[in-house]
């Protein structure tokens, strides 16, 4: 029997009687269960419907409430596919109690917006809905929420009337999803699905049983699945756990087991001799990429909530981060074969009944064999010549920090961070005996499990059999069609090479050559309006810090200056335009990006870069305990931020690959459109591959130094966990010391370039494009110039939410037009055009006159009429957020960086606001941005077909 439990089980067998003192005691340490997290209440009633109940305070004063369901599309049959899909989306169109839309309107009154709290999703074997982010003061709303779980599970109306609207939803969401990789997935399914409904099962289903199913099919299939014995409620968040518990026992209690209920079978994924291939082109694919994969069987049941889980995930997560180490490290050399590569352990694709080993790599050229064959040697250098002691340490270190991380915020953890762990421990069967043992677990096995067990597993990993290949790629001029033949004789080739052992290079000197001399902070202030303290810096600097206990291992960052790109020429557009997309791949003095990144492992902090036109930003993370390495590497950022000349041109190369074949992807095609209609600075664009050539790594290092000379023009925030009197010291270390002077610093920005923000006046732009799957790109935008103001900011939201609602329930349910479609609105502290209202989607081509007459007419409506109950779910949901906010670091840093470029703090006060607004504030706001005049339309149509 061990042979059958695992490809490592003698090992699992061995670590685990090493392992098992202190955590679990039984005779057998494979099959011992581990304890589950106390905190946590497991039940199942009579009827077979399981339930699990957490009190959570993070974030205070909501909950979230689940049905998961281990129900899928693949139980569908031939006539029924797509239903498990269509299903998901009827629970939203009526049930016994909220028949109708009263589903979604009853919980828009609590605060819960449809799309970001209101959702489901449906996969080959699973489907989930959710209610989250609940305003749960009233225990009537706890009780609503249960009885909207209650009717999905056993109660839904299936209205004809209502599949009927509903099937033009899921056509444009199927136009929507239809791109090159889709259509390519569905063809080569069944080429390594032999005989396995895996095949054909992808959850859209076919547009042909969406149109004509009765709807009589419809409701078979629910009454069929959707049944106590694979259904579980999930409650999580600020309630108690007793009255939950009794309130599920009481409303979920009626639902009856269906007689002759069909067993739940999950189909095996065979074992196979040799390789399967599915292949595929289209043209509207952008990228060519490779997988070979190596299939294992599934750790069994018995074995889930054991020690043999636990080893098993820590020896994969181990040999996927080394490799993946190496196979980056090689994508930042020249001439590497491919752009990216990398492996990982996971589920076969779709399927749940069998695991694979994935080798996943994008080629650089037009042929896939030498981008896949160079990722292969890795995995095979590796698996041969071992990994060495010194990336086991590494790798030991990321993890280890990880969780450690996880562990000490584990008195702030977030509500939906335990229901994400509840759904897959009713799902899959995941172990949750809480972060604590998990912890405990995890340093013994860092502490015990030796890099020879590590390097013997992996020997273990590569088979002959049981593999299959994927390969997917454009279908255009100067592509090699994809061939079985070549592709297994380049693995076969590699196989027959000798292949050196891996040399770990590990840079020894220190990142700071010389510590500077201190500065001094000349000034000290409280800003009491954020609770926070500001020091003035003898280099000019400013520091203001905000110390919070929201997460206890938890430091955010901002450094902001006035300034930035526009004061550049239009010759340093294209270096511009390549910057921004490698913002995170710099170097810092001598260290290369692959020197940070080892010189990091073990340490949760990072330092990013993000410039604008008129700003200067670096963005930045840290944890107390590595609080010095992050003042190191924000120094170094300032005095030699740069891109290695070897890593750079291996960037350039990469994103030329990535962007190479964009053209032919309409989406790439709508943004050009977007960028050419609304702006005329030709700074505003896509990247292209021309850029990326042209673009000079002289010319953005000159730029870094430009952007961080005078350390006077910056005002550097924290916000989190953090320690006055041991920041004061680093402080003075690491940027007081930074060079600076008052004299010349950066002033605030008053002068703005028009051509760099969207052009005013009222036009609608068409082009078109050919197209596999008609369908239209619309975006619609209105700007006007307004001062800066909280209330008319929060007003330009408003609007937005009222107008999404408005959309949703005509352009989507009535009309059928499209899948999806809101509104956004905002306001920018600084430029032209700063107030604003957009709405982008893709829609079905043939209605596209009638939408765009409705969205016209609805934005000039709201002038005068917006009705009470319409604002009254927007003021809930928007307060909602606030009052989450108030807990978040993030939500501090973003307030205190607002306030910094334009003196209005958006946080002190936003609740009253937001409560005072009046449908008269919504609609006078109205009234100024439509005056503007700028009502700005494109739209991307599909190209005739070709005679």
């Amino acid at each position: 029997m061990m042979k059958k439990t695992s490809k490592f089980a003698a090992l699992f067998l061995l670590l685990a009687l090493m392992l098992m003192p202190g955590i679990v005691k039984a005779q057998d340490p494979m099959t011992a269960p581990l304890p589950t997290d106390p905190a946590v209440r497991i039940g199942k009633l009579p009827n077979g419907l399981t339930y699990y109940i957490r009190h959570n305070e993070y974030p205070k004063g909501q909950a979230d409430f689940y049905i998961a369901q281990k129900v899928g599309s693949a139980l569908e049959e031939d006539h029924q596919r797509g239903l498990a899909h269509f299903l998901e989306h009827m629970c939203f169109n009526g049930t016994t109690h909220f028949p109708g839309n009263q589903l979604r309107e009853w919980l828009e009154t609590v605060g819960v917006k449809f799309g970001a709290n209101l959702n489901a999703y449906t996969s080959i074997d699973e489907t989930v809905y959710n209610i989250s982010n609940v305003p749960i003061a009233r225990t009537s709303v706890q009780d609503s929420c249960l009885l909207i779980l209650h009717d999905w599970a056993n109660d839904l109306t299936l209205d004809p009337a209502e599949i009927d609207k509903e099937r033009g939803v899921i056509h444009e969401e199927w136009r929507q999803s239809n791109v090159g990789r889709q259509r390519i997935m569905e063809r080569i399914l069944p080429d390594i699905y032999p005989g396995s409904k895996y095949g054909y099962r992808l959850p859209i289903g076919t547009m042909e049983v969406v149109d004509n199913f009765p709807a009589q099919a419809l409701r078979d299939y629910y009454e069929t699945w959707y049944r106590p014995d694979q259904q579980g409620i999930i409650v999580v968040g600020d309630i108690d756990v007793d009255r939950i518990e009794n309130k599920i026992k009481e409303i979920f209690s009626d639902i009856e087991m269906p007689a002759n209920a069909p067993e739940r079978k999950y189909d095996p994924v065979p074992d196979h001799k040799g390789t399967l291939y599915g292949l595929g082109s289209d043209p509207e694919q952008q990228h060519l990429i490779g997988q070979l994969m190596f299939l294992s069987d599934v750790l069994p049941a018995e074995y889930r909530n054991t020690m043999a889980y636990f080893i098993q995930d820590y020896l994969q997560e181990m040999i996927s981060s080394m490799i993946n180490n190496r196979l980056s490290d090689l994508a930042k050399t020249p001439d590497a074969p491919f752009a990216q590569a990398f492996v990982y352990f996971g589920e076969y694709i779709v399927a749940k009944t069998k695991d694979a080993f994935t080798v996943a790599a994008v080629a650089n050229g037009h042929e896939i064999e030498p981008a896949l064959a160079a990722a292969y040697r890795e995995v095979l250098r590796a698996q041969r010549g071992g990994f060495t002691a010194s990336e086991y340490e590494r790798a030991k270190s990321e993890l280890l920090s990880r969780v450690e991380n996880i562990y000490n915020n584990r008195e702030s953890r977030q509500t939906d961070s335990y229901v994400k762990e509840y759904v897959r421990s009713f799902i899959d069967g995941d172990p949750i005996p809480g972060i604590e043992t998990e912890y405990l677990i995890t340093q013994q096995l860092a502490s015990m499990i030796p890099l020879e067990a590590i390097n013997e597993t992996m020997k273990e990993v590569i088979t002959p059999d049981n593999r299959v290949v994927v390969a997917m790629g454009p279908e255009k001029e100067g592509y090699a069609a994809l061939s079985k033949d070549a592709i297994a004789a380049a693995i076969s080739a590699v196989e027959a090479e000798k292949i050196v052992a891996y040399v770990d290079e590990v840079k020894s000197e220190p990142l700071i050559p010389s510590l500077p001399a201190k500065g001094s902070i000349v000034s000290t202030n409280e800003l009491k309006q954020f609770g926070a303290t500001e020091w003035i810096l003898s280099n000019g600097a400013r520091v203001i810090v905000k110390p919070t206990k929201f997460k206890e291992d938890e430091i955010l960052f901002n450094a902001y200056a006035p300034g930035g790109y526009s004061v550049l020429p239009s010759s340093y557009d294209s270096s511009i335009l390549f910057m921004d997309a490698i913002a995170n791949e710099n170097g810092l003095g001598t260290y290369t990006h692959s020197d940070l990144t080892k010189y990091l492992a073990g340490k949760q902090c990072s330092v990013t870069a993000q410039f604008g036109n008129y700003s200067r930003d670096f963005e930045g993370i840290s944890t107390p305990k590595d609080l010095p390495t992050f003042m190191e590497l924000l120094y170094m950022s300032f005095i030699d931020f740069n891109y290695d000349a070897t890593e750079f041109a291996a960037a350039q190369q990469k994103y030329a690959t990535l962007l190479k074949n964009q053209a032919s992807n309409p989406q790439f095609q709508f943004s050009k459109a977007l960028y050419s209609a609304l702006f005329k600075s030709p700074r505003k664009r896509q990247l292209t591959p021309e850029d990326i050539v042209a673009a000079s790594r002289d010319q953005i290092n000159e730029i870094a130094k430009k952007m961080t000379a005078n350390a006077a023009d910056y005002t550097f925030v924290f916000v989190g966990n953090v320690d006055l009197k041991k920041l004061k010291p680093l402080v003075e270390q690491y940027i007081a010391s930074l060079p600076g002077d008052t004299k010349t610093a950066a002033k605030p920005v008053t002068d703005f370039n028009p051509a760099l923000y969207v052009t005013p006046g009222t036009e609608t732009t068409t082009v078109t494009t050919p197209m596999a799957t008609p369908q239209s790109f619309v975006c619609i935008m209105e700007t006007a110039d307004m001062p800066f103001s909280m209330k008319d900011r929060q007003l330009s939201q408003v609007a937005a939410h009222i107008l999404t609602k408005r959309l949703i329930n005509t352009v989507r349910e009535d009309m059928g037009a499209v899948y999806s479609i809101n509104a956004s609105g905002d306001m920018s502290r600084l430029g032209p055009a700063n107030a604003m209202l957009q709405s982008a989607f893709p829609m079905k081509p043939e209605m596209k006159k009638e939408v765009l007459d409705f969205i016209a007419n609805e934005i000039k409506n709201m002038e005068t009429d917006v009705k009470a109950e319409e604002l009254a779910p927007v003021k809930e949901y928007m307060v909602k957020n606030y009052t989450e906010g108030r807990e978040l670091n993030g939500s501090w840093l973003s307030a205190i960086g607002g306030y910094l470029m334009n003196g209005v703090n958006t946080m002190d006060g936003n609740i009253e606001m937001m409560n005072s607004l009046t449908i008269d504030d919504v609609m006078n706001y109205m009234k100024k941005l439509n005056a503007a005049g700028n009502y700005r339309v494109v739209v991307l149509d599909p190209a005739p077909a070709a005679e």
